[in-house]
């Protein structure tokens, strides 16, 4: 959106602001007039158009502020600040998480121009001294190579070495681009939402300067498996990163990851011009045992453990690597050799031995390590200090999980493919389960919406206090609960609810403090009379009003994506809940003004306060309220701590934690569990 259109639209809201501040003004002053008399009703409605100017106005403020920022970018300010939150959420993407090395991935590299030799210089210097014609780069490997890592290692170093006016790199989930949109605006959304600038026209206006540098990872995980080339979303997004992304004289800086095989098909018909492409190559022998001893596999003398041995002197070669060294030639490999293959029992000796492998088929060692693996680093987990679990329960849980990613989220039981137009997903956000949960999710949640409105009612029955029946605020209850509640619990039982968050920086504005002003001055002119004659409840009833002003300011939606205030998978439901708690005190505090007022008596507050809490409590919790309904239709098939489970598998090893969602440790191993994981004890 323009400058011109934010302006237009925030002049038209705040016209609109004052006309109805001045109907408002009008009713309070003609309130006793012949077409007006008739009292509370009449109050009420003329609070609320204030209320709603007020809401009017802010928005738009809002607009203008966008319309300034859009049309006098300081770029040198927007782009540190750019820098520090981009610097911020660096914490929460993935990590290698291999075991035994920690960060320590081995990776060796070949440009496309001169395949026969490995790259001597860190990737980033290789990007960094890119001519100018090839000022882009694509990064490829075999599944389990490291492509993810490589790429956060490149967004690491060059936000260390970055300098001011130099282009920002920020890492961002390709498969998430619907190609009917430009790149452009794809990204603006995508920066917002992620809390990484301070709004879409900010993340414009730097992506229109050119000084975001994308980092494009999962080009591969756009289709899925058998899709067309004319249905294909990544050559739809290679045309665009070609035609489209640029700047006058050339084309924009940008990173690509992708997996050999599919970029080899899709360069066939369009690859990404002026872009350098290298391939991560398999490890080599010196890197395999690089990788072992770094694994803690050899004794105190140096020589390799006993078990060990004659898989050292297997993975000891020159030349092409044959048998059980060709299977182990990725670090995810690797990894899964050294997780099975390093449990031991009470007595310290190992399980089993990886001898084993070197009498197996070389193409059957890699379902072997799968079936294995959940076991070892569950048990290698169980040895630690903490809560101990069972191997097979945690295993059919993480079945459970991987078919509903491998489903795309669907509830009939068909798989993703190329007709459903989806690839299956990765990401286990909490929020987004319910569809696992089946049917019974809408109707449970239906009623954890409408059962606090009765149990609100019995309350205040057995208070002594009963809501008049011509009441204006009977009637809206009644009506939300009879039939709004429940159709907009059952229309968007298909939606995914999005949580939201208090951000206090937001309630501090200046804006929010004045409009504050405005309504407390009329607010006070309002009940006047009030407090000449009753100081103490009237001014009770002014704070109750003025509650959900600076509650309601700071309110603001979290993004399923990292931002600052936000790290973990489970803190957007915490952080719903709190805010929801902080929502309903003060819409409880408005009501119970509303009911003293009505009632003229200090004992109505408290009713009215009773009464609101429950309901605007499990209507404010949307997403939190969703999810607790699919917690109560899954019992039995997920553990009650869903939260802390997934936490418990990332210290596994099982699953890793990227923004605010979790993934399996790879893709290999969720497709694995998805296709074979109900098969597993057989296959030990």
């Amino acid at each position: 959106m323009g400058r011109m259109q934010y302006a237009r639209r925030g002049a038209v809201w705040m016209v609109s602001a004052l006309l109805l501040w001045g109907l408002a003004a009008a009713v309070v002053l003609l309130r006793d007039a012949p077409p007006l008399r008739g009292g509370s009703p009449i109050e009420i409605g003329a609070l609320a158009m204030a209320v709603a100017g007020a809401a009017m106005a802010a928005h738009g403020l809002r607009l203008a502020r966008l319309s300034l920022a859009a049309s006098q970018p300081d770029h040198r300010r927007l782009l540190s600040d750019f820098r520090h939150q981009v610097g911020l959420s660096l914490g929460s993407v993935p990590q290698s998480h291999f075991d035994g090395p920690g960060d320590f991935v081995p990776i060796a590299y070949r440009d496309a121009a001169d395949p026969g030799t490995d790259r001597p210089e860190p990737l980033t210097e290789y990007f960094e001294n890119l001519p100018a014609d090839r000022n882009r780069l694509v990064i490829l490997g075999e599944p389990g190579s490291g492509k993810t890592t490589a790429a956060i290692r490149l967004m690491t170093d060059l936000l260390g070495r970055w300098q001011e006016g130099r282009p920002v790199p920020v890492r961002v989930p390709l498969s998430a681009w619907n190609t009917e949109r430009s790149l452009t605006d794809w990204l603006a959304d995508h920066l917002a939402e992620r809390r990484l600038t301070p709004s879409r026209a900010v993340a414009h206006e730097l992506l229109r300067a050119r000084l975001v540098l994308p980092i494009l990872d999962g080009l591969d995980e756009m289709d899925p498996p058998g899709t067309r080339p004319r249905d294909s979303r990544a050559l739809d997004a290679l045309k665009r990163l070609n035609r489209d992304y640029g700047f006058p004289g050339g084309r924009a800086r940008l990173v690509v990851v992708c997996r050999a095989k599919q970029y080899g098909r899709l360069s066939r018909t369009e690859g990404l011009e002026h872009a350098a492409v290298v391939t991560l190559q398999p490890l080599d022998s010196p890197r395999q045992l690089e990788f072992l001893s770094a694994s803690g596999l050899r004794d105190e003398t140096g020589r390799w453990r006993q078990e060990w041995r004659d898989v050292a002197e297997a993975l000891t070669w020159s030349g092409s690597a044959r048998g059980l060294a060709r299977v182990l030639d990725t670090p995810w490999k690797m990894a899964l050799l050294t997780t099975v293959y390093k449990e031991r029992d009470e007595d310290h000796r190992p399980v089993r031995s990886p001898a084993g492998l070197l009498s197996m088929a070389p193409r059957e060692a890699p379902d072997h390590l799968l079936g294995l693996y959940v076991r070892a680093a569950v048990m290698t987990r169980n040895a630690h200090p903490g809560p101990r679990r069972d191997p097979a329960k945690v295993e059919r849980r993480l079945v459970l999980l991987a078919r509903h990613l491998r489903d795309g989220g669907r509830t009939d039981g068909r798989e993703s493919g190329p007709e459903g137009g989806a690839a299956p997903e990765t990401d286990i956000v909490l929020h987004r389960l319910w569809p696992l949960g089946g049917g019974p999710v809408a109707f449970m949640e239906m009623t954890l919406w409408s059962l606090p409105f009765v149990v609100s009612i019995n309350v205040a029955e057995r208070l002594g206090f009963a809501i008049p029946p011509d009441s204006l605020l009977a009637v809206v209850v009644l009506f939300f609960l009879l039939w709004v509640g429940p159709h907009m619990v059952m229309g968007r039982s298909m939606r995914h609810p999005v949580p939201r968050r208090l951000d206090w920086r937001r309630a501090a504005d200046w804006r929010w403090a004045v409009l504050g002003l405005f309504y407390a001055v009329g607010l006070g002119l309002y009940l006047l009379d009030g407090l000449r004659d009753r100081p103490a409840l009237y001014a009770a009833i002014a704070v109750g009003y003025l509650a959900p002003l600076p509650v309601f300011s700071a309110v603001w939606p979290v993004a399923d994506h990292p931002q600052a205030a936000l790290t973990g998978p489970r803190d957007p439901l915490r952080a719903e809940l709190r805010c929801a708690l902080a929502t309903a005190v003060a819409v409880s505090l408005s009501t119970g003004a509303l009911f003293a007022h009505l009632g003229e008596s200090a004992s109505d507050f408290l009713y009215g306060a009773l009464f609101a809490f429950l309901p605007v409590l499990g209507l404010s919790a949307r997403a939190w309220r969703r999810y607790a309904a699919f917690k109560s239709t899954v019992v039995g098939r997920l553990p009650a701590r869903l939260g802390a489970f997934l936490d418990w598998c990332c210290e596994a090893g099982l699953m890793r934690v990227e923004g605010l969602a979790y993934q399996f440790r790879h893709r290999e191993l969720q497709d694995w569990l998805a296709r074979s994981g109900a098969d597993s004890e057989a296959a030990r």
